[in-house]
């Protein structure tokens, strides 16, 4: 404990008194020896003392008392300094244990964290950080029941903690306790204000993965609301997208309910947001065409196509003409649209691809060498024109063709593949250079569309190895909709691609 200024200055002036007092004494004591040895002080009529040892008591008398008080107070000070020294050295020993078993934690040593947060505990049993993070590096360790018991103790002592709710909740999730967790992520949307939003996007996440997208978007005003709540306005710029989907897909449900009109006013109104939003701009043309609105409805994928460049919408009209059995008004659109282009090699493209489709194979070879050199690089460019010559029962240049295409997929130089990751290689690798593992790389046999058992191949264990992306995350509840098949939402009028369409 250090000692305030002005205490220090009075201790110096006393002791400065003192040897003034001294001195002043020890130069009067010879004048008057006399007066101080013969003379006597009467204590009564029978006792007297000299004058002297009578002055003497009276200073020891003064002195003594606030010397021993003083005395006494240094003394406590002292031992007050030594305890918080003590103190001091023990909460710098306590947190270097705790900064230790984070950077154990962290580094995954699961074990040696626990052994350094079990010390920790022992010194401070109702420590908040320390029960949070002990139960955390129990679970990992395959402890869930004990990670359980640490964090119940440790809600009972916090019980205002949205922390430790969500660690239970993923202590009982562990247990398969999904009733439990799904409580407790209510109790915080229900108690704590302003908190659960992890909450939020798992329901909206569950919601998406079911396909209710109602739900999905009443939690998604959730989180956003929020977000805004805590100003991150980097958060509500990534989430704008998820909001878009969403609406988008209420669109697309309006209109598989046969209400084309309503959903044409949200695919209008997200196009305003997000010109480039490709489906919006495919689905306003089947709402247009679900009213009758043929024209409106090519004006819109037409103008979608200008705004984005994406050949979906070009094939989306193709499809469509095939549909009424009107290929001339393709070809016608597909010319007309080049006329206009800067850019006219998408439309060329798939104008020779809509020849082939409809078997005019000259005019096909026509368009497309033309743009031979800056369709080289493409495979299906040369996929479509092997296909072409095929039909022209030219085989040699139809196998020629095909051999560019497996080029250009790197497929003949890729003929090894690590069974971990998909990582394909032209030499054989004792351990892979991707995911680190060992004994997973061996012959691409898909290549040859052949089974592991055809050519002879055995199962095998793999060790080692690293994570090559994130594990998936998510509520579980997605999980288990997995393996649930999935609706798929098509428009009406969506046709399925010609049996000659590569």
């Amino acid at each position: 404990m250090k000692e305030r200024p002005w205490f220090q200055i009075r201790t110096y002036l006393g002791l400065s008194l003192v040897v003034v007092l001294v001195v002043y004494v020890a130069f009067l004591t010879p004048l008057n020896f006399e007066v101080l040895v013969e003379q006597r002080f009467l204590l009564n009529s029978d006792t007297s003392i000299p004058v002297y040892a009578a002055l003497l008591v009276a200073f020891l008398a003064g002195a003594l008392p606030p010397a021993f008080l003083l005395f006494i107070q240094a003394l406590r000070r002292e031992l007050e300094n030594r305890r918080a020294r003590r103190r001091s050295r023990e909460i710098g020993s306590l947190e270097q244990r705790f900064r230790r078993s984070t950077d154990f934690r962290v580094d995954g040593q699961w074990k040696k964290a626990a052994a350094e947060l079990e010390v920790l505990l022992t010194e401070k049993p109702e420590d908040f950080a320390t029960l949070l993070r002990y139960g955390e590096v129990l679970r990992h360790q395959g402890k869930t029941e004990q990670a359980l018991d640490v964090h119940r103790r440790a809600s009972v002592l916090y019980p205002q903690s949205v922390a430790l709710l969500y660690e239970l909740a993923e202590g009982y999730q562990a247990i398969g306790d999904t009733e439990t967790r799904r409580e407790i992520h209510n109790r915080i949307l229900r108690d704590f204000p302003g908190h659960g939003l992890q909450v939020s996007r798992r329901r909206r996440d569950t919601a998406m993965a079911m396909g209710d997208w109602n739900e999905a978007l009443r939690w998604h005003d959730k989180v956003a609301a929020m977000l805004k709540e805590t100003g991150d306005d980097e958060a509500l710029e990534r989430e704008a997208g998820t909001y878009l989907g969403l609406t988008y897909q209420r669109g697309v449900a309006l209109l598989e309910k046969e209400r084309p009109e309503d959903a044409g006013q949200i695919f209008r109104h997200l196009l305003t947001q997000e010109p480039r939003f490709v489906p919006a701009g495919i689905m306003l043309g089947e709402a247009e065409l679900m009213l009758d609105n043929e024209t409106a409805a090519l004006e819109q994928w037409q103008r979608g196509f200008k705004e984005t460049g994406s050949p979906v919408f070009l094939k989306r009209i193709e499809d469509y003409f095939i549909e009424i059995e009107a290929p001339a008004r393709a070809i016608e659109g597909l010319r007309s649209l080049i006329a206009q282009a800067d850019n006219d090699l998408m439309l060329r493209f798939f104008l020779g691809r809509l020849y082939y489709r409809l078997e005019m194979h000259d005019e096909a070879l026509k368009v497309l060498e033309s743009i031979g050199e800056r369709m080289d690089a493409a495979p299906i460019y040369h996929y479509l024109l092997g296909r072409i010559r095929h039909r022209r029962n030219d085989q040699k240049g139809a196998m020629a063709r095909y051999l560019t295409c497996l080029q250009r997929l790197g497929v003949s130089n890729s003929i090894f593949i690590c069974h971990n990751c998909d990582t394909r290689t032209p030499e054989w690798l004792d351990r892979c250079d991707v995911c680190g593992t060992w004994n997973s790389v061996d012959l691409d046999i898909q290549e040859e569309q052949l089974t592991a058992e055809e050519v002879g191949l055995i199962d095998r264990p793999v060790w080692g190895g690293y994570d090559v992306v994130d594990p998936p995350g998510g509520d579980p509840d997605i999980a288990d909709l997995a393996t649930q098949p999935t609706a798929t939402r098509r428009s009406q009028n969506a046709s399925e691609p010609s049996s000659n369409d590569p």
